[in-house]
């Protein structure tokens, strides 16, 4: 029998840090026109809804696509950190140390997840593209000119 969840905590670890936007561009736009805030983790994934401050729209390619950005990372910094360890692998401590830190990162996904399903948008409506979302075509059809700021800790 396979054990998964070691493959699988890179990503889910990667999909918590992507929704919750520890790190992420936020875009806000300029116009004539009221216009949504999007955010992006580096590609735009997420859309303020405007008609209520607690529901957001997800784009799945968006998530997609930064969810493989951040376990690329993730997996960088884990064969880094791993080797460090090895080098001092008679340190007990700096393995549950390493292990402790796995578990609260799990943790704070698990709670992000949970999070952004509670705030998704109200299902599928017609006309709503929930594929991809192409922020610089709607900046172009509403005459909105978007910039995208970099943020720590986005809240």
């Amino acid at each position: 029998m396979i054990k998964l969840t070691k493959p699988l905590t890179i990503p889910f670890i990667a999909l918590g840090i992507v929704l919750s936007l520890v790190f992420g561009v936020e875009y806000n736009c300029q116009g004539e026109e009221m216009f949504p805030i999007y955010y992006g983790s580096p590609f735009v994934f997420k859309e303020k809804s405007l008609g209520s401050s607690m529901e957001y729209f997800y784009s799945i390619s968006g998530i997609l696509l930064n969810v493989a950005i951040w376990s690329v990372i993730i997996a960088l910094l884990r064969l880094a950190i791993l080797k460090t360890l090895d080098l001092k692998s008679k340190s007990r401590i700096l393995t549950k140390i390493y292990k402790g830190t796995v578990i609260i990162l799990v943790v704070f996904s698990a709670l992000n997840i949970g999070i952004s399903y509670i705030g998704i948008g109200q299902g599928f409506k017609k006309g709503l593209n929930y594929w991809y979302m192409d922020l610089d075509k709607e900046a172009k059809d509403w005459g909105m000119e978007c910039e995208g700021e970099w943020k720590f800790w986005i809240l």
